[in-house]
């Protein structure tokens, strides 16, 4: 049994962040896809690194690679509303 496909929404924020973060960096813009399509198809997807921010009102992060992050809160079971994307220590923000 297939696990259901789950539904994105970019944030304005988000969408202006992800502009600059990708810029001219086409080795990010590869990471950025493959996480995109693994948060699509398999949200559990071990090399995402899905984790709950502590004391957050329900943001969650997925890895893109060592240092950079993509957050975003889930609106229901299958549909994700992306928040912003960047540097790890961005989740303090948050």
């Amino acid at each position: 049994m297939s696990s259901p496909k789950i539904k994105l929404e970019y944030f304005q924020h988000f969408l202006s962040e992800r502009k600059k973060y990708l810029k001219n960096n086409p080795k990010r813009f590869a990471e950025y896809k493959k996480a995109i399509a693994l948060l699509l198809s398999n949200p559990a997807h071990p090399s995402l690194n899905l984790e709950k921010l502590v004391n957050t009102k329900g943001v969650y992060t997925v890895r893109l690679n060592r240092s950079d992050r993509i957050f975003f809160i889930w609106k229901e079971v299958n549909s994700a509303l992306l928040i912003d994307i960047g540097k790890h220590d961005k989740y303090r923000k948050y």
